[in-house]
């Protein structure tokens, strides 16, 4: 991927609150202009009251404003446990915490000591009671002093999840950053972030390595958004938005009487792995007239082939110039109608486990339609196809998958299909499972 927008830049950085940001010397101005390019100027949204601050702090700073050029935003709300009171809360933490209470170390009823009198005898073994909680909070994750802050911290947290909209807060926080930032254009919603990723980092400190490591199970369920929420209409029109990256977020479509109208969006990708958005992204397809960039992910479903069928067979994108599909069941005739509808303007097409359908010849049929008939093409990238051996569904060797490519590219003889043997299927470390192209970048994290 030679051309790739901004935000995907592998070298990046963000932005911290102001009050966090230290002096920095540069070492000459060749230096800066030559690393300009690499550099991203973003700002994160996360539901949390410490992410809200830190975004007006930086949209209402008279400098840092004026280079911000990303909002990522990620909508997912911690699921907090309801407890009654603090020692509720303390009898839920996790038992690797190691968390002593007092009810674990009664006084022992045989302690020795000198003397017969029963009032002493009573105080040293409430003094060895001691000691072990003692001893137990020194061997503890926490300390008893953190333990109380991270209580707090739970209390302000449920208090502010409970009550915010999310939708609100997110249309309000977007309306003040493209208002305040001239060079805003790229947004990214996501609910997944890499475990070095920049989003990962700064979510831990946004919330805490404590918050995150008591609240991340069970496993969030996917985030939903309206188109509404992140391509509203402001006052003088749509938003500039040229990038937008929908990344395991539900979407839901556009219910404002406006047209939706996305004439500055170049770079439109949709990589979700469970929720089915076809009726949005076609909202988003038919507003976008000038998109040169179409990345498309979803799960495979035989059930979803007339849908795509529809999408494919209504747009027309005169700009568009790279196309990726993975996770998808498409018709051979509507997916061959798609691409000789773009051959003059495609530059680079990948495929990800796209099944195509026996019924129109699959993806033999498939090449045997394309062929010689992508002339502007100059990459195709081809990664873990599914095909028929028989009646049984199989997975194409890379080798074949490297001749399919070729055959797009510069012509010759149809390739002859190459299957991997079903025992090899489920060994992922071999060389025709592993993936052989990096389309998956989580982007702008």
């Amino acid at each position: 991927m030679n051309k790739l927008p901004a935000e995907l830049k592998d070298m990046v950085c963000s932005f911290s609150s102001p009050n966090e940001l230290k002096s920095l010397r540069l070492v000459s101005r060749t230096f800066l202009a030559a690393a300009s390019k690499y550099i991203l100027p973003r700002i994160f949204l996360f539901i949390h009251p410490r992410s809200v601050r830190e975004l007006e702090e930086i949209t209402s700073h008279p400098l840092y404003r004026e280079h911000v050029t990303t909002i990522i935003i990620d909508p997912t709300q911690l699921e907090i446990h309801k407890v009654k009171d603090y020692d509720d809360w303390v009898c839920h933490l996790p038992t690797d915490w190691s968390i002593p209470r007092r009810e674990d170390f009664p006084p022992s009823s045989h302690v020795e000591c000198s003397g017969t009198d029963r009032g002493l005898q009573l105080l040293a073994a409430a003094a060895d009671a001691v000691k072990k909680n003692d001893e137990a909070w020194e061997a503890a994750k926490y300390s008893e002093t953190e333990l109380k802050k991270l209580w707090q911290s739970h209390k302000d947290l449920q208090s502010y999840q409970e009550n915010t909209e999310v939708r609100a807060l997110i249309y309000d926080k977007l309306r003040l950053a493209f208002k305040r930032c001239p060079k805003l254009r790229n947004i990214v919603a996501t609910s997944l972030h890499g475990p070095n990723s920049a989003g990962s980092k700064k979510k831990h400190i946004i919330f805490g390595d404590h918050i995150l490591d008591l609240y991340r199970y069970p496993e969030q369920p996917q985030p939903q958004l309206h188109l509404d929420d992140i391509l509203p209409i402001a006052h003088a029109g749509s938003w500039p938005v040229e990038t937008l990256t929908i990344c395991n977020i539900e979407l839901r479509k556009w219910t404002r009487q406006n047209p939706l109208t996305l004439s500055d969006l170049h770079h439109l990708r949709m990589l979700n792995d469970i929720d089915c958005f076809h009726i949005e992204l076609f909202d988003i397809l038919k507003a976008a007239p000038n998109l040169e960039t179409l990345w498309a992910r979803t799960n495979e479903s035989r059930d979803d082939i007339l849908v795509w069928d529809e999408i494919l067979r209504n747009i027309h994108l005169a700009h568009l110039e790279e196309l990726f599909f993975e996770f998808i069941y498409f018709d051979k005739d509507d997916l061959v109608g798609f691409l000789l509808r773009h051959a003059s303007s495609l530059r680079s097409l990948a495929m990800r486990e796209v099944f195509i359908s026996l019924l129109s010849g699959g993806w033999p049929g498939l090449l045997r339609s394309l062929g010689h008939q992508l002339p502007n093409l100059n990459k195709v990238q081809l990664d873990l196809l599914v095909g028929m051996q028989g009646n049984v569904i199989a997975r194409y060797k890379n080798a074949y998958m490297i001749d399919a490519e070729s055959f797009l590219l510069r012509g010759g003889l149809l390739p002859i299909e190459q299957f991997i043997r079903k025992s090899d299927e489920t060994d992922y470390y071999g060389p025709d499972m592993a993936a052989r192209i990096q389309m998956d970048i989580r982007p702008g994290l």
